[in-house]
């Protein structure tokens, strides 16, 4: 059986869940927010409330996209390298390009999972009004589902989450899955239009903030419309939704400060947070084995010489060739802040350079260098390191760095790349693949591919239960099969 037609999720997953509530609704009794007849081993999803269920729902699947989905574009993109002094073959499936259906299989099974429970908040009926935890829902599935597209193309979307009903579902063309996360989105801002009541302590993104989860909608409602712009340039019916898409966005609010979540991180075991747990240190402070792996490509460290930021990333900043010889230094402050920490999931930099690219391709008005600048800025806070204005004026006429250096578009995608690094790295991965930027990434040292690769393949859960849907690939496809989007 699918992981994500299944209406029980597994033990850990659930004592993470209850863990989280525990944490949030405090003085609470168990029996007032879970009252199942089932054993906890097995609990059933919909004998949770959308106030119950959403609370793990945004921690699970940000520890995934964290992490999994983090270190995958990190990589791929030539962020990140590994420290070959002191781990023999730090990250060689990744630097050989194993690309299988058991690579990086879990991605898609945990992004179908945790999405699967925002869907569950969709459908619940109890006569109350859940509006704008169903709107959140919605928001927070499009972000992720975008994912399961950008990543793998053609996915199971209108069938995919209609638990026993439909244990084997079509698959659904990418670009028709992109055009209905925007028809969600928008039903989402409406939703939130239309409801009063409070989240309460429930949402561990924006407190219960809808204007923040408007703008938060709008910004991922952006980004989807500009993946989409080179595509529908080439298509008179595509391009015309997108025009009519974006004129709705030239009055919207966008975010303006990180998207964060913490459910109550603290420096005790299972309770850290998830990214610092991987890469950062144990409650005893000893080292994880895999932050001590990962380290600054040498392509990296050469683009940001100079920039205030390089040593707030990475900690010392010593760059190796991806699969080459030598070490490499650790992630920096700026990334790893704390085992208490907010997990981001999307920074206002990222906000910025959408609106940036948007102004100048054409489909938004307003000042694109601006937009531009306020995009490096705000990367500087998030890392903080301070005042971006002498970085901004050094760096303005350089090819790759600076929006007057001959290449706007090139150098707001570049410096979109400096700016989630080892935050959203699939970005840097998606965006490559879409626009060629940062020019010139290398391949790893050793490789004998012809360029980076494209996608990820579909995973072996697919092969083994829903056979007679997933469409068949080879290794050569995570090379040559483009997601809809890339045009190259």
């Amino acid at each position: 059986m699918l992981t994500y037609h299944s209406k029980k999720i597994q033990m850990k997953q659930i004592h993470k869940i209850l863990a989280f509530l525990i944490l949030i609704l405090g003085a609470t009794s168990c029996d007032s927010y879970l009252d199942v007849n089932d054993s906890i081993d097995n609990p059933n999803l919909d004998e949770l409330n959308p106030n119950q269920l959403i609370v793990g729902a945004q921690a699970l699947s940000a520890e995934t996209y964290t992490n999994r989905v983090n270190r995958i574009g990190n990589w791929m993109a030539v962020a990140w390298s590994g420290n070959y002094q002191a781990f023999n073959d730090a990250y060689g499936p990744e630097s050989r390009y194993q690309f299988s259906s058991t690579f990086y299989d879990d991605i898609w099974d945990d992004l179908f999972r945790y999405v699967s429970n925002f869907a569950t908040i969709e459908k619940y009926e109890d006569g109350k009004n859940w509006g704008n935890q169903k709107a959140a829902a919605k928001i927070l599935k499009a972000f992720y589902f975008q994912y399961i597209v950008d990543l793998y193309g053609n996915a199971p979307y209108t069938e995919a989450f209609d638990g026993t009903d439909n244990l084997f579902p079509k698959y659904d063309d990418a670009q028709d899955i992109y055009l209905s996360l925007i028809d969600s989105i928008d039903e989402a801002v409406s939703l939130i239009d239309a409801s009063s009541e409070s989240f309460g302590n429930s949402d561990i993104t924006f407190n219960g903030d809808m204007d923040q989860w408007v703008a938060f909608a709008n910004t991922v409602k952006l980004r989807l419309l500009v993946r989409l712009i080179l595509k529908a340039e080439g298509d008179a019916t595509l391009l015309s939704k997108v025009n009519s898409e974006f004129a709705e966005l030239n009055s919207a609010t966008f975010i303006t400060e990180d998207v964060t979540i913490n459910p109550g991180y603290a420096d005790t075991d299972d309770r850290q947070n998830p990214f610092w747990e991987v890469y950062g240190f144990t409650p005893a402070g000893v080292e994880t084995n895999q932050g001590r792996q990962t380290g600054p490509s040498l392509f990296a460290v050469n683009l940001m010489s100079g920039d205030p930021r390089l040593n707030l990333i990475w900690d010392g900043a010593a760059g190796t060739e991806q699969n080459g010889g030598g070490s490499s230094s650790g992630i920096g402050d700026g990334i790893l802040k704390g085992p208490d920490a907010d997990l981001p999931i999307m920074l206002a930099s990222e906000s910025y350079f959408l609106q940036a690219e948007a102004i100048e391709r054409g489909y938004l008005s307003g000042n694109a260098q601006t937009m531009f600048n306020m995009g490096v800025q705000a990367s500087f806070d998030t890392l903080g390191a301070g005042d971006a204005s002498a970085y901004i004026t050094n760096t303005d006429a350089d090819a790759n760095l600076g929006f007057n250096g001959g290449d706007a578009l090139g150098a707001i995608i570049t410096q979109k790349w400096i700016a989630l690094t080892s935050v959203s790295g699939a970005e840097l991965w998606i965006e490559y693949n879409r626009t060629g930027y940062p020019a010139n990434l290398p391949l790893p040292a050793n490789s004998t591919d012809p360029n980076i690769p494209v996608r990820l393949l579909y995973p072996a859960s697919e092969y083994s239960g829903n056979s007679d849907n997933v469409i068949s690939q080879s290794r050569s496809d995570a090379f040559n099969s483009k997601i809809f989007w890339d045009v190259n």
